[in-house]
């Protein structure tokens, strides 16, 4: 239904606490959902306005319409991971596509 609108298969990590396998854990990240997105490169006015903010933003992923996308987790794409650096954003208020804009993770 939406492989042309979202081409781009992307995967959301949330933060766990994992079996270290001495009977104790370790704060890991951990796949919690895989969905079909598009990631986007932000305009270069876009760019402009979030570095004078200090937040820099490396890419935009849009996704059909979900609540349950939370800040705290983290996305990945191909090789590369990207942390939210804001919240979600119901486009137009239609409850059909939503906006979250990213920013890139050196080596993560």
């Amino acid at each position: 239904m939406y492989s042309d609108e979202f081409p781009h298969l992307v995967t959301f990590w949330e933060q766990r606490k994992i079996p270290d396998g001495g009977g104790g854990n370790e704060k890991g990240f951990a796949a919690v959902l895989t969905i079909n997105g598009f990631m986007d490169t932000p305009s270069s006015r876009e760019v402009y306005e979030a570095q004078k903010l200090d937040n820099p933003l490396d890419r935009v992923l849009y996704y059909p319409y979900r609540t349950d996308i939370t800040t705290e987790m983290r996305v990945s794409f191909g090789s590369e991971t990207y942390e939210i650096t804001g919240r979600p954003q119901d486009q137009g208020g239609q409850h059909e596509i939503m906006r979250l804009p990213l920013r890139l993770i050196p080596n993560g």
